[in-house]
């Protein structure tokens, strides 16, 4: 098995903005190559701040049930919270 990686929000972003030209063609085929090889992570807030992106500040933006999708695809990647509890930075309950 291979190593996980982590993919933040710009990633995720450029692989469905296609006003970036080169950057979404990059951002795509890294994007493909992380779904093939099943090694593909991400946190909770990457697809908040990816959601909200895509469907308010690009242009032209995605529709907000693509951007769903997405999201609901990139689920299965098993996206970490914003911290765990026990790791430091994270909050004490």
């Amino acid at each position: 098995m291979s190593d996980r990686v982590f993919v933040d929000t710009n990633v995720l972003v450029y692989s469905r903005d296609t006003s970036q030209g080169d950057k979404q063609q990059v951002a795509a085929r890294w994007m493909e190559t992380l779904w093939e090889r099943g090694t593909g992570r991400t946190s909770v807030h990457v697809l908040n701040e990816f959601f909200v992106t895509v469907t308010g500040k690009l242009k032209p933006g995605l529709e907000r049930g693509d951007a769903w999708a997405d999201v609901q695809d990139l689920m299965s990647w098993e996206p970490q919270p914003v911290g765990r509890e026990g790791e430091e930075g994270s909050p004490t309950r």
